[in-house]
């Protein structure tokens, strides 16, 4: 009854062992469910115009543009009031903008994507021979919380819309830091 008292406590350690492994394990499962489930979702994407047609600008200062159209705004970042996205959370970030010219009297349109007041990248269209223009843009750029990022008209220039959509602004978190 020795041997099997001996093998029967050595059963024993290893049945508490696993069990304590078990234990550590579902609560690392859980730790794990948990960041994946609670991973923040921020996405925006909005148009120029709700309705109409017609230039946007000139206008004496550089100023943001407000894309009224908005298609989503998940997380409630993007501000069509203003124009602005606001970082809610600090991450790596994916923008996109595009902007359209309809032979104009003004020279040409010059847009920029503008991070806390400072130019990232710019879609300039020249005025010639053509009768419109198209083009876009985009970045990934990382942002801390409270960073803005908007798409600015330059001073004196117009950008054109006549309910198709032409001239849009998205971004989305790609992943939080």
């Amino acid at each position: 009854m020795g041997e099997l008292g001996e093998k029967v406590a050595n059963l024993s350690e290893k049945i508490t062992f696993l069990e304590t492994r078990l234990q550590h394990a579902e609560k690392e499962v859980l730790e794990l469910r948990s960041h994946t489930g609670s991973t923040p979702q921020v996405a925006f994407s909005a148009a120029l115009r709700n309705s109409g047609s017609g230039n946007t600008g000139p206008f004496n200062t550089a100023t943001p543009l407000q894309y009224a159209k908005v298609f989503s705004n998940t997380g409630n970042s993007y501000n069509p009031s203003t124009g602005i996205f606001t970082a809610m959370i600090s991450g790596m970030y994916f923008f996109r903008f595009s902007m359209f010219n309809n032979l104009a009297p003004t020279p040409n349109s010059v847009v920029s994507l503008m991070k806390n007041n400072e130019r990232l990248t710019s879609v300039w269209d020249t005025n010639e021979t053509d009768s419109n223009d198209m083009g876009s843009n985009a970045v990934v750029i990382p942002l801390k919380v409270g960073d803005n990022v908007y798409v600015q008209l330059e001073r004196n220039r117009v950008v054109y819309d006549d309910g198709m959509n032409y001239n849009t602004f998205s971004g989305f978190l790609l992943f939080p830091m």
